[in-house]
């Protein structure tokens, strides 16, 4: 292929791509950016790819077997303008601009019977790690609070490993809560971890549509969605530690989840 390399980083695709790093942008366009040949593969079998993109190296070196020339729009930036727009240190040469799916919140409540609560969770890594585990436990759906940090940030989409497209995401704009009693009303259970008085997590039943909520690194649930939790389950600990990072302890309920299916 005989892509014309761009060089100018006044390029509109140029900016257009460096600027899906920004939440504003990511809104207001409805796309966002995946890196790496993984990525971008989980995203053209999706379906979702708007525009691929290369560095000169990477399509030096390629034949573009990824894109399948199936009519979706090529570009090769100059290694130098590819770094620009990719968020890692050494990139892998291959992006593509992708469309944020949209999701109907009543038809994710009726439809699947395993999903995540996120209140307030910040950390780009928690929450990577939160979606990739997801994918992995057979969790299919994630509702995220208005608080929680941006699932298509940057960070997050590297920390997903290629995973955030298993994933049915709905970043609420209004009350979590209303969206918990929803839940609840469409057959949920809710559980939380809680780190005392809880319900030893290898001694709770988990069964039928149920719903793991997590909250804040450093807060935890709010007094109202604890109210809402149909059970507080705790981890069991050595003495002397304080507590799990959030998405260790939401690994250890989705797979005990799993294991008593």
């Amino acid at each position: 292929m005989n892509e014309k390399v761009i060089t100018s980083k006044d390029n509109d695709l140029v900016k257009y791509a460096a600027a899906l790093s920004e939440k504003r942008e990511r809104a207001r366009s409805g796309c966002f950016l995946m890196e790496g040949r993984r990525a971008v593969s989980e995203a053209l079998a999706a379906g979702c790819v708007r525009q691929l993109i290369f560095s000169q190296t990477f399509a030096a070196s390629e034949a573009f077997s990824l894109a399948g020339n199936g009519g979706i729009p090529t570009a090769v930036l100059s290694d130098p303008l590819f770094r620009k727009i990719s968020g890692t240190m050494t990139p892998q040469g291959i992006a593509a601009i992708c469309k944020i799916a949209k999701h109907d919140l009543h038809q994710v409540l009726v439809r699947e019977d395993h999903i995540l609560l996120l209140e307030d969770l910040r950390d780009p890594g928690n929450l990577g790690t939160v979606i990739r585990t997801a994918a992995a436990a057979g969790f299919r759906a994630l509702i995220a609070s208005e608080g929680c940090v941006d699932a298509y940030n940057p960070k997050v989409v590297r920390s997903t490993a290629g995973c955030l497209l298993k994933i049915k995401i709905i970043q609420c704009r209004g009350d979590l809560i209303q969206i918990a009693e929803e839940a609840k009303h469409t057959g949920f259970r809710i559980y939380a971890a809680h780190p005392r008085g809880g319900k030893d997590l290898f001694e709770t039943e988990f069964a039928g549509k149920l719903a793991i909520a997590l909250g804040n690194e450093a807060n935890g649930l709010s007094s109202r969605m604890l109210r809402l939790c149909d059970q507080l389950v705790t981890i069991r600990m050595e003495a002397g530690v304080e507590s799990l990072n959030a998405s260790v302890a939401a690994a250890l309920m989705m797979y005990e989840t799993r294991r008593k299916k």
